[in-house]
C-alpha cells in the first residue's frame, strides 16, 4: 500500500471571497459590548424557558405517579391490568 503525501497547508480551491465573514452589524454589536471582568451570564430564549418549565412539570408528574404507585404497592392495593400486561409481553416478544 502506498500513501501519497499531501500538503494540507495549500489553499488551492478555496475562494477567499466565499469564506465565512462576520457582517458589519455583528461586528459592531460585539465590539461595543461591555462585559465586566469575572462576570458570566446566560440568557435563554422564551422557547428555552418554556421547554425548561415543561420538563420540570413532567418530572414532577413522574415523581408524583411513582409516589402513588409505591404507596399502592406497600398497601397491597396496586392492580395491574391483565390486558395491558399481555400486550406488553406480546410487544416485547416481537422485538
Amino acid at each position: 500500500m502506498s500513501i501519497d503525501r499531501v500538503s494540507i497547508s495549500s489553499n488551492q480551491g478555496i475562494d477567499r471571497s466565499q469564506a465565512a465573514q462576520p457582517n458589519e452589524s455583528t461586528h459592531n454589536a460585539l465590539k461595543d459590548r461591555q462585559v465586566p471582568a469575572g462576570s458570566d451570564s446566560i440568557a435563554l430564549s422564551s422557547r428555552a424557558s418554556d421547554l425548561s418549565r415543561i420538563a420540570n412539570v413532567i418530572e414532577q408528574s413522574r415523581a408524583e405517579r411513582l409516589k402513588h404507585v409505591l404507596a399502592e404497592l406497600e398497601a397491597g392495593t396496586y392492580q395491574v391490568s391483565a390486558n395491558d400486561l399481555a400486550q406488553k409481553l406480546i410487544d416485547s416478544s416481537l422485538k
